[in-house]
């Protein structure tokens, strides 16, 4: 009689123990729960993507805002607890808090019934936009992929507009659309943490940058890479004193990282243009801009530095909605003319200027008195606090989740607020409660079909082995 050895008793292991039955077949999970949920997802996407088209209806209204009105009492009868969740309290205390300092700014500087109602209308929209999204992603993953993935349509529907020109089309839409697509790739391999692939990424996308000129780009696309770097391992949650010190110690690595990548973006820019390697108009640009006296930075926004004297002069009431503000042109022309970032003190001529800001925070301050100023000081330390707890929670989807937050705080800043610009701060807002709600729990990675089926066979159990 033949003795079984391991060689043979493997095989047949092989043999009986995962041979499918005739005939059966198992069922694969659907893409969607139910014909609802189908239809939910597909009007996401749309509304999402309609936001490339405007009206101009008190001012310039994405097609996407239009979407809200018939949109929004449907959902608030259908799912209105969602958008009223507890944790929310504050974002809507804040714009409430925003929208009260507009009436008051606008009644006491006698701000005009056109100007008010647009400065209104901006507020409201936003909350309008904050609570349509808050019912319909509901805090899931997938909803939020689809409509991340709308802004990338919305992006590159937008950036077509400026062709043929490519540098034009790059900084104006299409490289936040090939952003966010490439970043969807690069957590794949997050999840399976081969995270030298996401570098590898992040790098390509800042080569793509620089060749363009696109330098705010290059710089949150490097800044982002760095805050999900795996600075030390997962672990489960033990002692709170000696977490509580490792995460202070975690969180000033990563800003100390951060600095230096975004110093090592602007450096460069700046070497590259130095070194002539780009055309002739973004050659001089950047370095008419970095050769002012407060360097790059105030170079590329030096409304930052009117806004903040037109905060100095009235930081409690404000100047109302879109507020008249010819002294504050030539005030820009003048400062830029004094630190070397121009050769001329003649300010441009506007028919009707309004006070620089280019900024959703000193924009909301100057318009809105300390009540906005407040209300985006609250949302930029809550998209703070969201990109530094990515790197102890490690979510599959941190790189995609890091560079839109980082984005987020340069448009805080450095960016004016209106049009679709409402829409992706309500998201961007959404996606920052999403991950400071997210319970901290240790993150396995993604085990490949392959690797799985060979552990199972390699210990599934022989029937009638224990007799032998």
């Amino acid at each position: 009689m033949p003795v079984a050895t391991g060689r043979s008793v493997g095989q047949f292991s092989r043999q009986i123990g995962h041979r499918r039955q005739i005939g059966y077949r198992p069922l694969r999970k659907p893409l969607w729960s139910s014909r609802e949920s189908f239809f939910i997802d597909v009007a996401l996407f749309v509304f999402g993507a309609a936001g490339a088209y405007t009206v101009d209806i008190v001012g310039a209204l994405p097609v996407s805002e239009l979407l809200v009105f018939p949109m929004l009492p449907v959902l608030l009868l259908a799912r209105g607890k969602r958008a009223f969740s507890r944790e929310y309290l504050w974002f809507y205390v804040s714009t409430g808090a925003w929208f009260l300092g507009t009436l008051i700014a606008d009644a006491y500087n006698g701000v005009g019934a056109f100007n008010r109602a647009k400065g209104m209308a901006r507020v409201v929209f936003f909350i309008l936009d904050f609570m349509a999204l808050a019912i319909i992603l509901n805090n899931k993953t997938r909803r939020m992929i689809i409509f991340a993935v709308s802004i990338a349509g919305l992006m590159a529907i937008g950036s077509w507009r400026f062709m043929p020109v490519t540098e034009i089309v790059w900084k104006f839409g299409f490289a936040e659309s090939v952003a966010i697509v490439a970043l969807l790739v690069s957590s794949y391999y997050y999840a399976r943490r081969r995270y030298w692939v996401c570098l590898l990424i992040s790098l390509v996308l800042c080569g793509l940058s620089l060749l363009f000129g696109f330098r705010s780009q290059l710089g949150v696309v490097l800044v982002s890479a760095v805050f999900i770097l795996p600075l030390s391992k997962q672990a489960p949650n033990g002692l709170s004193g000696t977490r509580s010190k490792q995460d202070k110690f975690r969180i000033l690595v990563l800003l100390a990282l951060a600095a230096g990548a975004a110093y090592l973006a602007n450096a460069v820019v700046k070497y590259a243009a130095e070194s002539g390697f780009f055309d002739e108009s973004t050659q001089a640009k950047f370095v008419t801009q970095a050769s002012g006296d407060y360097g790059v930075l105030f170079g590329g926004r030096p409304e930052t530095l009117v806004a903040i004297q037109a905060i100095r002069d009235s930081p409690f009431v404000g100047h109302g909605s879109f507020p008249y503000g010819e002294k504050y042109v030539e005030l820009k022309q003048d400062i830029m003319y004094e630190h070397g970032y121009t050769d001329s003190d003649d300010p441009e001529v506007i028919d009707y200027p309004v006070i620089p800001t280019h900024s959703h925070l000193t924009m909301a301050w100057v318009e809105g008195g300390i009540f906005g100023g407040i209300c985006w000081i609250y949302i930029l330390i809550l998209a703070v606090r969201g990109i530094l707890r990515l790197n102890t929670l490690r979510p599959h989807l941190a790189p995609l989740y890091c560079y839109l937050l980082v984005a987020f705080l340069w448009d805080i800043l450095y960016s004016p607020f209106g049009s679709i610009n409402r829409i992706l701060a309500a998201f961007y807002i959404l996606v920052s409660y999403h991950i400071l709600k997210t319970p901290e729990t240790r993150d396995l990675p993604i085990v490949p079909k392959k690797v799985e089926l060979k552990q199972r066979r390699r210990f599934t159990p022989l029937a009638g082995t224990a007799a032998l």
